[in-house]
């Protein structure tokens, strides 16, 4: 993996940091918040935002893949020659 020299600086000044308060968290965090208090800059603080409450779960309608569940029957022309239309019926008469 390629080295980076930026997070190699923030990584050593992590642990300058680190070592200048002796590890302890709560001393970094007053420090930094000591400092923040002193540089006179306004810091804005915005308002939580407000998450909408998302709508109502509707129920997913699973259609059947096979309507009729039942074996398939045959029909009543099975094994009968295929209908004919009324004009191929009269055609066929002549």
């Amino acid at each position: 993996m390629r080295r980076d020299p930026i997070v190699e600086e923030v990584r050593e000044s992590r642990e300058a940091i680190a070592r200048e308060f002796g590890d302890d968290l709560f001393a970094i965090v007053a420090a930094f918040q000591r400092q923040d208090a002193e540089s006179g800059v306004k810091t804005v603080s915005l308002p939580a935002k407000r998450i909408s409450k998302p709508p109502a779960r509707r129920r997913k309608i699973v259609k059947p893949s096979r309507p009729n569940k039942a074996a398939l029957q045959p029909s009543s022309r099975a094994g009968k020659p295929p209908l004919q239309s009324k004009a191929r019926a009269r055609a066929a008469r002549g």
